[in-house]
């Protein structure tokens, strides 16, 4: 009984740390999605009111940049925000995360690509996990002109306009999509 009682505790333990480790990628992705939809309720769900974010050009709480970074979002044509392949070390109820990122943003004269890290540290307050700092790290970026032409060489794919949660192709995800 004492060995059955030790194989649960383990599974229990392990699936926990699946868990953990999936709803963290999870608001990884909601946090590029919250930025290209221009969802601010979304980006509130994934990090902590009193977040630590350094992005250089900001560095504070994140309920001070949230109404930056909208106002930077709102400014291209079309945004994207791709964060993938995340290192994530658990440690009780922190996670350290490393994830590469590739954003961009389509403007009227140019279009912009950044390549770059995310060293984040998540924290799990009352069974949930969240962004508690995050620091995003340069490692290259590119500008192109704008071709003449929407949608560059391919006018005839879609583009989402105006980039809104009232969109009609915009399907609300919550923090319940794990």
């Amino acid at each position: 009984m004492e060995d059955l009682a030790k194989e649960i505790s383990a599974l229990r333990a392990e699936m926990d740390d699946l868990r953990s480790r999936e709803v963290i990628r999870q608001q990884l992705t909601r946090y590029g999605r919250g930025q290209e939809w221009l969802d601010e309720t979304l980006l509130q769900e994934v990090f902590w009111d009193d977040a630590d974010v350094d992005f250089g050009f900001f560095e504070g709480k994140f309920k001070d940049y949230l109404p930056i970074l909208m106002e930077i979002e709102r400014g291209p044509e079309t945004t994207y925000h791709l964060l993938g392949s995340p290192q994530i070390e658990l440690d009780g109820d922190t996670a350290y995360v490393e994830a590469y990122g590739i954003a961009g943003g389509r403007g009227e004269a140019e279009t912009n690509i950044f390549g770059g890290r995310y060293i984040c540290r998540f924290e799990r307050r009352s069974g949930e996990w969240r962004m508690a700092s995050v620091i995003y790290v340069l490692d290259w970026n590119m500008s192109e002109e704008v071709p003449e032409v929407v949608g560059g060489p391919h006018p005839e794919l879609k583009m989402i306009k105006p980039r809104s949660p009232e969109h009609p192709w915009f399907r609300r995800m919550g923090a319940d999509v794990t």
